[in-house]
């Protein structure tokens, strides 16, 4: 009787550590579902035997680990500062502030070269505004080692901390302009995840903005410089933007963010004027393609929902 008590108790353990298991749903990825098990988003990657670069299907079922070797994201963020909320008075108005909640922790990424907005929202299935808004930032160029806001573990604070540069590097010069960030629609694989993104119907009409606003930022931009010319195949990318303003934007890897391209139809000869929003996504389907353009600015350039010969100046 006590060798079976023994053999009970050594067998005990076996029994109640089940295996933990994680469907994965609608906009989660390896670090939302890591934070939610507070386990490393590599380590479940490398757990379940998946590639910590390849993106989660609707479905997939992943096994929790229950020993953990690295150090959970939300352990090694920084936590936000504690921001009280002050009193308005009536003399002398002042922004209001709401307070961190208790528990929420910033998840930071660090800039690498040629980084630019655009590829790190897709990365973390974050929006641009949502970045811009955490970071304070007023436009769209960054510096390779920013250290950048890119979500949290817990409740989203309405004030986020201020963002530290460690590189020494000067930022790249942007042109300015006041118009907002558009929504990009276009349905790309992202880095860590499957990012749920709006669609924008194929079939509207492009209005006639004469090549669209940034038409006059252009010729700006090229007075007295040099122009530099490169032709080659564009393709399209879906954007709420351009369809009701004329503001036409791009994706391009030999201009900066910020700079202002105009973009010839080879066929029509219609040209239009596009502002750059980051790299072109190394992926394959974007293999030959020296630019991807708005749908919108697909539409007037007569070029339909097929890539196209083209024609660009900046």
């Amino acid at each position: 009787m006590k060798n079976l008590i023994t053999v009970l108790i050594f067998l005990l353990p076996l029994f109640t550590v089940a295996q933990k298991t994680h469907t994965v749903g609608a906009k989660e990825s390896l670090f939302s579902i890591g934070r939610l098990y507070n386990v490393h988003p590599r380590e479940l990657a490398s757990y379940n035997n998946i590639p910590f670069e390849t993106g989660l299907t609707i479905g997939q079922v992943l096994k929790i680990p229950s020993k953990k070797t690295m150090v959970p994201v939300a352990e090694t963020a920084s936590l936000a500062p504690i921001v009280a909320k002050p009193e308005v008075t009536k003399s002398a108005p002042t922004p209001v502030k709401s307070a961190i909640t208790k528990g929420s922790s910033a998840v930071y990424h660090t800039v690498a070269k040629k980084e630019g907005l655009y590829g790190i929202s897709k990365k973390y299935n974050v929006t641009i505004e949502e970045i811009k808004k955490w970071n304070k930032l007023t436009s769209d160029g960054l510096s390779e080692g920013m250290n950048l806001i890119v979500g949290y573990t817990g409740a989203v604070p309405e004030v986020a901390p201020s963002v530290t540069n460690t590189s020494a590097k000067k930022e790249p010069p942007v042109v300015k302009a006041t118009e907002p960030k558009p929504v990009i629609t276009e349905t790309v694989q992202p880095v860590v995840a499957t990012a749920v993104i709006k669609t924008e119907e194929v079939s509207k009409s492009a209005g006639n903005f004469s090549g669209g606003t940034f038409k006059s930022l252009y010729n700006a931009q090229i007075n007295n410089k040099t122009v530099s010319e490169e032709k080659g195949m564009a393709g399209i990318f879906k954007s709420t933007s351009g369809w009701d303003d004329g503001k036409y934007y791009c994706l391009h890897n030999s201009a900066p963010a910020g700079t202002f391209i105009k973009i010839t139809n080879n066929l029509t000869k219609k040209s239009i004027y596009a502002k750059v929003l980051d790299l072109i996504p190394d992926l394959k389907q974007n293999s030959g393609v020296v630019i991807r353009v708005s749908n919108a600015a697909a539409a007037e350039l007569g070029a339909g929902a097929t890539n196209f010969e083209c024609t660009l100046n900046f």
